[in-house]
């Protein structure tokens, strides 16, 4: 029986050279995910995720917004809460005696003398207690209460961890001289040939394919995505043409080709609380990936015109 779901295998990018190579680079703006251009280097970083970081650090100051003032508004509540019953504990004791409370059968004046206790003075847990058994709408009011209160937590306790512990991306660096292509993530360096970089292209982002060491030692395939529009939902795939003909065209022709007017040019840095700062031996961890993947030999083969043969099975 047949996969329902049909295996894509990334293509090899030099296909798409001649096409790229031929494209008018003036007839579009410099692509947002090059952050970096010099003469021996280009470097791309998927940038619109210091955006979102914006947008989910705003979002997160709009739950405090929220569960603050539904906070202030418990306090002030129990205050009032408090308030209401010592008054009506004095008014009690100035008409009938100081002991009113002690010989008294009124059940009423029983019940609110209970909400604060003998000391007169309103706990949290009796505050509660009153605000959820001694008044009307009680259902309306506990849901509200969930709402305004339990959904801002729940989002605080989500964004807040995600925030402060999302790195900022390391970028994908196409070294000209060396030509070759490489990042890194959490220390582990991610490397492959220019001449072998495969990528894949989807509605939703540019893969591109690197090697690297997976926990057990083995030589496996790392992915680096990018999303050229910042739509991590959708892009047209001509959306990608501008930043692979940048890459293209810086590879083949130098800097020169892409940047005619700077002799080096850098995007300012995003916005991230924690970096995923290089690794101080990439160079020779560049070299040995490059080297395994010459020991190893285990690329996925390509046809005579250079489409990826699927392995049998």
């Amino acid at each position: 029986m047949g996969k329902f779901i049909k295996t894509i295998y990334p293509k090899p990018f030099f296909l798409k050279w001649k096409e790229l190579l031929a494209i008018d680079l003036r007839s579009f703006a410099q692509p947002e995910p090059i952050v970096e251009v010099n003469a021996h280097q280009l470097k791309v970083m998927q940038n619109k995720t210091e955006i979102r970081n914006w947008w989910a650090s705003l979002f997160l100051l709009g739950l405090i917004s929220m569960l603050g003032f539904k906070l202030l508004e418990y306090y002030e509540a129990w205050n009032h809460a408090e308030w209401l019953n010592q008054k009506y504990i004095e008014r009690k004791r100035n008409i009938y005696g100081k002991d009113f409370f002690e010989k008294t059968n009124d059940q009423y004046a029983i019940s609110r003398y209970n909400r604060i206790g003998s000391d007169e003075v309103m706990s949290f847990k009796e505050f509660i207690h009153d605000r959820y058994n001694n008044y009307t709408h009680t259902t309306q009011r506990i849901i509200g209460d969930i709402i305004f209160t339990g959904i801002p937590l729940l989002g605080i306790l989500i964004l807040l961890p995600w925030i402060i512990l999302l790195r900022k991306p390391a970028p994908l660096i196409f070294d000209r001289e060396k030509r070759v292509v490489y990042s890194w993530q959490k220390g582990g360096v991610w490397a492959q040939r220019y001449d072998d970089i495969r990528l894949l292209e989807n509605i939703q982002m540019i893969l591109f394919f690197l090697r690297c060491e997976l926990k057990d030692g083995s030589l496996g395939w790392a992915r680096y995505p990018l999303q050229p529009t910042g739509n991590p939902l959708f892009s047209p795939l001509s959306a990608y043409k501008p930043t692979l003909a940048y890459i293209a065209q810086f590879m083949e022709n130098g800097r020169e080709r892409v940047l005619p007017d700077q002799a080096s040019w850098q995007a300012k840095p995003p916005f991230y609380f924690r970096d995923d700062p290089e690794p101080a031996n990439i160079e020779q961890e560049v070299d040995r990936i490059l080297q395994r993947i010459v020991e190893v030999n285990n690329e996925i083969p390509l046809d005579e015109e250079g489409i990826p043969i699927p392995p049998e099975e």
